[in-house]
């Protein structure tokens, strides 16, 4: 088991994370790709996506856990009705290390609790290289809703 410099764990070359280990061993790791610890970065706005894989719904915002150019595991504060296999659209502008606006990525698993929801997405195409996140420290959350651009959407949905 390795720690990088801020204390976080990366799993080991077996593939079971410690948190695993500690549980009894039980759980393996089944990423295709490395995934990297985030400790405080901009959220991210997502929206779901219907069979069709067009936008259904208002945005919502997660955080991200960790990241890797496979996928990455968010955490959500409000209650969202997610399932596995689900597709969701990511509003990537506020970390230009993506070199994407958005992407596309499916829900592979989910843990429900009653102050949060933790899930893990694959993207749709694995990245070139492990994105660098933009730093923020926020006292107050944002609603992606009322950014222009996601203002801008609504009126162009409206129209057509």
């Amino acid at each position: 088991m390795m720690t990088n410099k801020s204390g976080s764990q990366s799993s080991s070359a077996s593939g079971v994370l410690l948190r695993d280990q500690e549980r009894g061993g039980a759980r393996r790791d089944k990423r295709s790709y490395a995934r990297h610890a985030i400790e405080s970065c901009r959220t991210i706005a997502l929206r779901c996506l219907d069979d069709d894989r067009q936008p259904t719904g208002r945005w919502f915002l997660a955080d991200v856990a960790d990241v890797g150019v496979g996928g990455m595991c968010l955490i959500a504060s409000e209650e969202q009705s997610l399932e596995i296999g689900q597709w969701l659209l990511m509003d990537l502008r506020a970390h230009p290390g993506f070199g994407h606006i958005r992407l596309q990525a499916q829900l592979r698993w989910l843990t429900r609790a009653h102050f949060a929801l933790t899930f893990g997405v694959a993207f749709e195409m694995p990245l070139k290289d492990v994105p660098v996140l933009t730093v923020e420290r926020r006292s107050l959350r944002r609603d992606p809703n009322k950014e222009d651009w996601a203002l801008e959407e609504e009126r162009a949905v409206a129209t057509s």
